[in-house]
């Protein structure tokens, strides 16, 4: 399977983010921390077994056992804070019995070579310390660490599972080697909006299962409401394989929960949403319970006038944005900062006359783009030691994004 989805933009920082550093010298002088023992509470910092330069944080549900094989989930936060996303989602571990992990090394801006010896690592405590099933290892992760889950995934072997969030596959052209169970998340402010619904095009034409879930929200880790659907996803996906038994209540559950969703669809006449909703039910009790119906229900939906209209809107709003985007990447170094003055006010003028709400939130998309844009060239040039270029980008990135500007170059500051 030929994996190859990343626009040239996004190929120009996903290099930037995971192969522009050195990494960090290990050790193996320290002596890794005891198992931990008590349940129901999370552990910040534990070293890893198989490298003691290397810790995780992690999270035993109350009811854990060694007796019992587990399922396990293991995330990747692009600013290698594996405590957020462990306290984020503990309760969703709590719930649906898993033992989750959260790296506190892998970051945006290393070097592949480093992220490898990492997520060995992290794959090494789910063979060397805990009680886990092997056959329910999934990854996930954030941004630079969604990238970094799908390599290991799709391309190191090993996970079951996928979750991939506010990011999707790096530009690669080996072929994928693996086939795990995959679930993206997106937020519909987010500047990688358009990458993820690319995507799913795309793995539907592979004809690849996977899920594609949107929600409303930026470029962050999904609310626990949003990721909980990604451990349902993993528990369906289980009882597909016949790893677990079939949970007839928990899919009777789900399904009359996004009933009452593609409901709310209907009366609001958002025929989009209600396409995405029938086809993630769909996926999701793939050969669980009959999905007939819900088929014809798509079948009627995609060929009525309302989602054909809102297709061709929507379909316009990603393509603007992509031709706008190539603009601000072409003439980021080339105009001046008079230039850049106008452009930003006038995004600003557009979202605060805007009635439209998807052109308020494409522009929000914009604006964070360029914010991306000026921190990865500063942060390039930088290091290049081109101290021209580098006050031009930080002009720039003062201008869209002050208070992250001020915290990038005070962390510059020697």
């Amino acid at each position: 399977m030929n994996l190859r989805f990343l626009s040239p933009l996004l190929v120009f920082f996903l290099v930037l983010n995971l192969g522009c550093t050195p990494g960090k010298s290990r050790s193996k002088e320290n002596s890794p921390d005891a198992t931990p023992q008590e349940k129901g509470r999370i552990y910040p910092v534990v070293t890893c077994m198989k490298d003691h330069s290397f810790s995780y944080a992690v999270y035993l549900p109350k009811s854990y056992t060694p007796s019992i094989k587990w399922p396990v989930i293991i995330a990747f936060d692009p600013h290698a804070s594996g405590l957020l996303p462990v306290e984020k989602y503990k309760d969703l571990a709590e719930k649906y019995g898993y033992i989750i992990m959260g790296s506190n090394d892998s970051k945006n801006g290393q070097d592949m070579n480093t992220s490898a010896i990492i997520m060995d690592a992290m794959m090494g405590e789910t063979q060397l310390r805990y009680s886990i099933d092997t056959s329910r290892v999934c990854v996930m992760g954030f941004s630079g660490g969604a990238r970094i889950a799908i390599i290991l995934g799709f391309f190191m072997g090993g996970p079951s599972g996928v979750i991939g969030c506010g990011a999707g596959f790096p530009q690669t052209t080996q072929r994928a080697a693996y086939r795990p169970d995959f679930i993206a998340m997106v937020g519909n402010s987010d500047f990688n909006m358009t990458e993820l619904v690319n995507l799913d095009k795309q793995l539907d034409e592979l004809k690849f299962p996977h899920a594609f879930i949107m929600f409303n929200g930026i470029h962050d880790w999904p609310p626990t409401e949003v990721m909980e659907k990604g451990f349902i996803w993993n528990e369906f996906c289980a009882m597909r394989k016949n790893k677990i038994k079939k949970d007839n209540a928990m899919i009777s559950t789900y399904i009359q929960s996004q009933q009452r969703v593609m409901e709310n669809d209907k009366a609001t006449g958002d025929a989009l949403s209600l396409q995405a909703h029938l086809t993630n039910m769909i996926r999701f009790i793939d050969r669980l319970r009959s999905t007939d119906d819900y088929k014809r229900q798509l079948t009627a939906i995609e060929s009525s006038a309302e989602y054909q209209l809102q297709k061709k809107q929507f379909q316009e709003v990603l393509d603007k944005e992509t031709k706008e985007q190539q603009e601000l990447n072409s003439n980021f170094f080339h105009k001046d900062i008079p230039w850049w003055k106008k452009k930003i006010a006038s995004y600003d003028t557009r979202i605060s006359r805007s009635h439209d709400s998807s052109e308020v939130r494409m522009v929000k998309r914009l604006k964070s783009w360029l914010s991306l844009i000026s921190y990865m060239s500063y942060n390039r040039v930088l290091t290049a030691k081109d101290t021209s270029a580098a006050g031009h980008a930080m002009q720039i990135y003062e201008l869209i994004d002050p208070e992250n500007a001020a915290k990038t170059k005070a962390g510059n500051v020697k």
